[in-house]
């Protein structure tokens, strides 16, 4: 393996840690009218006669895991990423892995930065930092990966895939 190579897929691993490490934090908000006596923890108070409970990640696949809700199409974004990478992961040198590899990780990042904005305009200052996070990461492996792929050799393309 080269060392282009090497260094791919470290970054594709630690990319994946890091999505998981963002699963722990906070991606949705689920708010309801209270008063600041009745906000108690779990639930976070943002004003104007709000409370939130703060959702997150893991914790809604662990519902769908122990069968007490379905998973949706809604849900599948973030977990597109972790099959395309292993899948390319198991299948190398086949460029369309590649191609649903980055699509999975476009779609991660549209569908993580729109939650983050989604919470962080709501007017409720809610900060949706998993999401958030997750957004970066995947546009970071994004930049990353097509940097690499434009200053590719022509006879070195081959690489993209290893």
């Amino acid at each position: 393996m080269s060392r282009v190579s090497i260094l791919k897929t470290i970054g594709r691993l630690a990319a994946l840690g890091l999505l998981l490490l963002s699963s722990v934090g906070p991606w949705f908000a689920d708010t309801h009218p209270a008063t600041e006596e009745t906000c108690t923890a779990p639930l976070v108070w943002v004003g104007d006669g709000y409370c939130a409970c703060l959702i997150y990640l893991i914790d809604g696949y662990r519902q769908v895991s122990a069968g007490s809700i379905s998973l949706s199409w809604f849900d599948l974004p973030p977990l597109l990423p972790i099959l395309f990478t292993l899948l390319l992961f198991l299948g190398r040198n086949h460029r369309f892995l590649w191609y649903f590899h980055l699509t999975a990780w476009f779609l991660v990042a549209v569908y993580s930065l729109f939650w983050f904005i989604v919470g962080w305009s709501s007017g409720q200052e809610l900060f949706l930092w998993g999401a958030g996070f997750c957004g970066v990461v995947a546009v970071a492996l994004l930049v990353g990966g097509i940097l690499i792929a434009l200053r590719q050799p022509d006879k070195d393309r081959g690489l993209l895939l290893q």
